[in-house]
């Protein structure tokens, strides 16, 4: 299987590479762009499996200098950026035709992403995803971002890349719980958008946690085509389309911030849809049914649907203060009135909402 899925967009736009063994893909785009040499950047995890393979195809463009960071959300701070710079800078200096190169989920991709879009007021950027949630998620799209004490992703910038390459052989060597947490944003697709797929999701479910060829590639490239779909509709969020990709989000970023050696982000973000499913039975009319369905079809690919007892109304409250989608008292909520449709509610932070997020069924 070889498919090139457009992102067409305003400006350039990009073709996000599925299939396996992409090795002469690689060299295809980065011959395109002839760059004036390659920063790599990785983490440790993600460099000692892949990184000599990744490297030497990278060196017929010229010299690769590299970046690892440790594994693991924390590296998405000021910290590892000036590292990047660092890189960057050192004799002999990048140039405005370098590229950077993302190797790695979604936190690298986020990173080196924003690195990219700053470093000489923008460098191209190639993502080569390594994990399921940045195959289907954070790489497409041109979010970029990193953290701050103050909350999550509140630094950041849009910044498409050149290309996405998906090999889906690297999922082989995916740890099972990282496979599990990312079926969290597949489900996401299927609930926002049509429910056939939802019910293709619970059909199929045990050959796509096997990862089993064929099956998992549709299913990789459904959620392609969705997401490509609705950047090229909202690039920059401006008419609300691409705000429903956050379905199951608001209260997974609380999650992360309160619990960050707890939950990776598709774990939170299960939580966070079972909880949505009841904010969207309290104000938009979902049937209980649909929650509990839901529930039963994240828990059978062992991911958590229950809000943590630890968690209290203040920091609940707090959390949902610094979301980037609150303003005068409400938030911007993604509700799903059925299963198969989203839409954006604003909802005023009050005890009716708090109650909802933190019910335990």
């Amino acid at each position: 299987m070889l498919e090139r899925i457009p992102v067409p967009l305003s400006g350039r736009g990009y073709e996000v590479i599925l299939g396996r063994h992409l090795d002469r893909e690689l060299a295809t785009c980065v011959e395109a762009l002839r760059p004036q040499g390659v920063l790599l950047v990785s983490d440790e995890n993600v460099f000692a499996r892949h990184g000599a393979r990744y490297e030497s195809l990278l060196a017929a463009a010229g010299p690769v200098r590299r970046v690892i960071v440790p594994p693991g959300e924390t590296s998405k701070s000021l910290a590892q950026l000036a590292s990047i710079y660092d890189a960057a800078f050192s004799p002999p200096a990048l140039e405005r035709s370098s590229l950077v190169v993302a190797l790695g989920g979604g936190m690298v991709g986020d990173l080196a992403g924003f690195a990219a879009s700053t470093l000489l007021r923008g460098l191209p950027l190639l993502h080569i995803p390594t994990s399921l949630l940045a195959m289907v998620d954070s790489s497409i799209g041109g979010k970029t971002a990193i953290n701050h004490t103050a909350g999550k992703n509140l630094i950041g910038s849009f910044w498409q890349p050149h290309a996405v390459l998906c090999d889906l052989t690297l999922l082989e060597t995916l740890p099972a719980r990282e496979f599990n947490s990312a079926l969290a944003e597949v489900v996401k697709y299927a609930v926002i958008g049509q429910e056939p797929a939802l019910e293709d999701f619970e059909a199929h479910k045990e050959r796509i946690k096997a990862r089993t060829a064929g099956r998992l590639d549709e299913v990789v490239a459904a959620c392609i085509r969705h997401k490509a779909r609705v950047v090229a509709e909202d690039e920059r969020e401006q008419t609300g389309r691409r705000a429903l990709l956050n379905f199951g989000h608001t209260l997974a970023h609380v999650l992360e911030t309160r619990f960050p050696a707890r939950f990776l982000h598709g774990e939170a973000v299960a939580i966070g849809m079972v909880a949505a499913c009841r904010v969207s039975h309290r104000f938009s009319g979902l049937d209980a049914q649909s929650t509990a369905r839901l529930a039963k079809l994240l828990a059978s690919c062992n991911l958590p649907t229950k809000v943590p007892v630890e968690l209290t109304r203040q920091e609940l409250l707090a959390g949902l203060g610094k979301d980037k989608k609150r303003d005068a008292g409400r938030i911007q909520f993604v509700v799903v009135p059925r299963l198969g449709r989203a839409e954006l509610a604003s909802l005023a932070l009050d005890d009716t909402l708090l109650d909802c997020l933190l019910e335990q069924p």
